[in-house]
């Protein structure tokens, strides 16, 4: 239409007495069949100042005119002639406007874009008058595609970015605090909570854990293996979610992880029942020592010197070959110069069983007080690790049994775009936003590389082991050429031994092991009481940090927290047919009354067909059943479309009884029923939400009723309104693409198919890594005043004073205080 061209003689001809039409017209509205808007206002400029007939505004029939006289059409015509040549010659008189007064007032034009008020949404509505000034203009016009020579020359503003904003130096001084180094054992978790693996195309492998266990000869450990080696690039699929890839990973066979971890719990338990026996009598050993006044009438009372020194080796040797897989992987890691937990236990063994060598080829290198064997040190630091894999293996079976029974399973997401983010939690936290999903999926894989990834004793021991361990051998050296001079005999390599194990032994962090696999033992037996699993640290790494929790409104309020107490039918609606149409709504938005239409109505095959639904902010749901429009909502909603028959304030107050709430249902614009909602507190939901207060976690919350609001929330769980966010239905597609459901993911915690059991493993993962970073400045302490305590003994002359018996004491001492406090903690 906008491109229709008409000459003015026929748009006048509109208005001969054949182009009248009869019928009832508003006398004071007739706007042109057909034209321009320049037209029609030169039409109405010309006829502006003529009487207008028959009143004003009023309606009349417009019966069949008599012809007008010719004089009139001329009028007009001359009318808008003289018009024209006006405007032709203010026209005139602007473009010859003097040049002096241009320069001296400068002036930029801005070339318009190109539109048409043709059919304009707003047209009728403004009266045909249209604003002059920039953009108002256009509103409710239709654009014109405009000529790319013309635009090319458009005026456009230059915005530049904000150098000295927060977010600009968020991305300037701030790190995201989750990446990784290539030699991480494990990778970060993506937005769709994929196991992201380096790119095999640099050269990289996929992560291994640092344990290495007997059990991985066996097929399931063998096929991981193999795969892990061959570097092939994984291959990429779409998921379900629209526009999003995930890497295709196969399903752990969790009846095969099963078995295995079933026979590693056997030959781990054995070897710490081993252990611990060695320890033990390496203790009751070298307390005897001292109590009998020494090692040399301990000896002559009991035993000779070179079975003393036989019966240390043999407990060394005995306590290496028992823990021969921690002894292999602690000392190829430290020779990658990637050292861990397991490299500091086994470094102090080494030396120990060296010098017990030495003493059974020399035994009278025991005669000097300055040489001691520290074997029951070295063994007390590997029942301390072994102790550390138990608990492992235990929180892996109990893992494996919590996803087994699990039908459907939930895992936890980050969200990794800061833009989703920023969006998602505007105006709730002021902070970097770390947002968590929770996201249904198909099957799960990487059980056993999460359970036995890297932790925090790991990352601080790399650093750790290779500066005490190269303090120690450089000190011993200068200790022994100082004291025993140059002449490399027996007894200067037994006194070197004596004193580097002495030294190792002081420094070892043994209990590193306990630091984190004891809170994560107690939290994994929390979790898994609610059908959740808190695999590995790798679960604490990724979520500690989470300061808003995406939820829906439904996992608020599980069943039994919302009743229907009553209803009541307007209309002569039938009950039968007003629960159906109110509970298939309800079922297709996901409100959080599904449960209760539950109890009524068992069997959801009888629920109606909903061919679409559309929530209304804070009145309610609307939606088409067999092409019947249905709401359901509180009364501001009926008001809202106009639906009639409502009760009285006084009345609804009366039928509530005072307490609940009254949701209405609406069919095809006439009032059927009213339900009496009773909505309340679940305690152990408010227990969690609670927990997330004082962890000052923030919730973002998705909710498809106008009951839930979050003046009602604050009071039904005693939350802070500051810290929820109801999202509006505009931002519930980007909720939605954020928790859609995905296939075969690799993730680090996972929940059960309903419940608010996120709140739980966060808060739990937060618990973990405080007690993680307590019990490790225990152990940083312990190690640090053990060197001090070495060193000062050495430096005066007293180093005869620190033998087994003083060691052992002091670490198992101070093992057990960072077992009490990272349990307390």
């Amino acid at each position: 239409m906008a491109d229709q061209k008409f000459t003015l003689e026929e748009i006048l001809s509109e208005y001969t007495p054949d182009g009248k039409r009869s019928g009832i017209q508003k006398a004071d509205d007739r706007p042109l069949a057909h034209g321009k808007l320049e037209t029609e206002k030169l039409l109405n400029a010309a006829t502006s100042d003529r009487p207008m007939p028959g009143g004003s505004g009023g309606y009349r029939h417009v019966a069949e005119q008599p012809p007008q006289p010719e004089e009139e059409l001329v009028d007009i015509k001359s009318t808008i002639s003289h018009i024209k040549a006006a405007q032709s010659a203010q026209r005139a008189q602007e473009a010859a406007a003097s040049p002096v007064m241009r320069e001296r007032f400068p002036t930029q034009s801005l070339q318009r874009e190109q539109v048409s008020f043709v059919n304009a949404g707003n047209a009728r509505a403004a009266g045909n008058t249209y604003a002059d000034d920039g953009i108002s203009a256009y509103d409710g016009a239709v654009k014109v595609e405009e000529d790319v020579s013309e635009s090319k020359n458009r005026h456009r503003p230059n915005i530049r970015q904000m150098a000295d904003s927060t977010r600009a130096r968020e991305k300037k001084q701030k790190k995201r605090r989750r990446k990784k180094g290539a030699d991480a054992s494990y990778a970060k978790e993506s937005m769709t909570g994929v196991f992201q693996r380096p790119d095999s195309a640099a050269g990289a492998s996929e992560p291994t854990s640092h344990h290495n266990w007997e059990e991985e000869e066996d097929f399931y450990y063998q096929a991981q293996k193999e795969s892990s080696r061959s570097g092939s690039a994984p291959r990429r699929i779409r998921t379900r979610m629209a526009a999003e890839e995930t890497t295709q990973t196969t399903p752990d066979d969790m009846t095969q992880v099963r078995s295995t971890l079933l026979k590693l719990r056997n030959v781990v338990l054995l070897r710490c029942l081993a252990l611990l026996l060695l320890t033990v009598f390496g203790g009751l050993l070298a307390f005897g020592e001292n109590a009998a006044g020494g090692i040399l009438t301990l000896v002559s009372s009991h035993l000779s010197l070179r079975s003393y020194a036989i019966l240390q080796l043999a407990m060394g040797v005995a306590g290496g070959a028992i823990a021969f897989p921690t002894v292999r992987s602690g000392l190829w890691n430290l020779l990658r110069l990637h050292a861990n937990s397991d490299s500091m236990a086994v470094l102090p063994l080494l030396p120990a069983i060296a010098g017990a060598v030495l003493a059974v080829i020399s035994p009278q290198v025991l005669e000097n007080e300055t040489i001691h064997l520290f074997l029951p040190c070295a063994l007390l630091a590997l029942f301390c690790n072994a102790v550390g894999r138990v608990l492992v293996v235990r929180r892996a079976m109990r893992s494996c049994n919590v996803m087994t029974r699990l039908e459907q399973k939930r895992v936890l997401s980050y969200i990794s775009q800061e833009e989703t983010a920023d969006l998602l939690t505007r105006g709730l936290i002021s902070d970097y936003p770390v947002v968590t999903s929770v996201r249904r999926v198909d099957s799960l894989c990487d059980f056993l590389r999460y359970t036995y990834s890297n932790d925090l004793t790991d990352t601080l021991c790399r650093p750790m082991t290779a500066l005490y361990s190269g303090g120690s051998l450089v000190v011993a050296v200068g200790i022994s050429l100082i004291r025993m001079g140059v002449s490399f005999n027996m007894l200067w390599f037994s006194f070197f031994l004596s004193l580097l194990t002495a030294l190792l032994t002081a420094g070892c962090c043994v209990g590193s092991a306990l630091v984190v696999n004891l809170p994560l033992e107690r939290e994994s037996k929390k979790a898994a009481a609610s059908n959740s699993v808190m695999l590995g640290y790798q679960s604490v790494d990724d979520f500690y940090d989470t300061n808003a929790l995406l939820a829906e409104a439904s996992d608020l309020f599980p069943k039994g927290s919302i009743r229907i107490q009553g209803l009541k039918v307007f209309s002569g609606a039938k009950v039968d047919n007003v629960l159906l149409d109110a509970a298939s709504l309800v079922y297709r938005a996901g409100s959080i009354l599904k449960f209760a239409f539950a109890e009524m109505i068992p069997e959801r095959e009888q629920l109606h067909q909903v061919d679409d639904f559309v929530y209304e902010d804070g009145l309610g749901l609307c939606g088409w059943i067999a092409n019947r429009r249905v709401l359901f909502g509180g009364r501001e909603m009926m008001a809202e479309h106009k639906v009639e028959g409502l009760p009285t304030k006084t009345r609804e107050a009366e039928l509530a009884e005072g307490n609940g709430d009254v949701l209405y249902l609406s069919i095809s614009g006439v009032l059927s029923a009213m339900f009496c909602v009773q909505i309340t507190a679940d305690p152990v939901v408010k227990k969690q939400m609670q927990a997330l207060k004082q962890e000052n976690i923030a919730l973002v919350i998705r909710s498809m009723d106008s009951s839930v609001s979050l003046r009602r929330l604050s009071a039904l769980f005693q939350f802070p309104e500051h810290l929820m966010k109801i999202l509006p239905a505009s931002m519930h597609n980007l909720f939605q693409r954020e928790t859609a459901d995905l296939g075969c993911v690799s993730a680090s915690m996972v929940l059960g198919d309903s419940g608010f059991g996120a709140a739980r493993l966060l808060v739990g993962s937060r618990k973990v890594r405080r007690s993680a970073v307590t019990g490790m400045i225990l152990q940083v302490v312990a190690s640090l005043l053990g060197l001090s305590l070495a060193l000062i003994h050495v430096f005066t002359g007293a180093y005869s004073e620190i033998n087994a018996q003083f060691f052992f004491l002091y670490h198992l001492i101070l093992t057990a205080i960072t077992a009490l406090a990272v349990r307390i903690r």
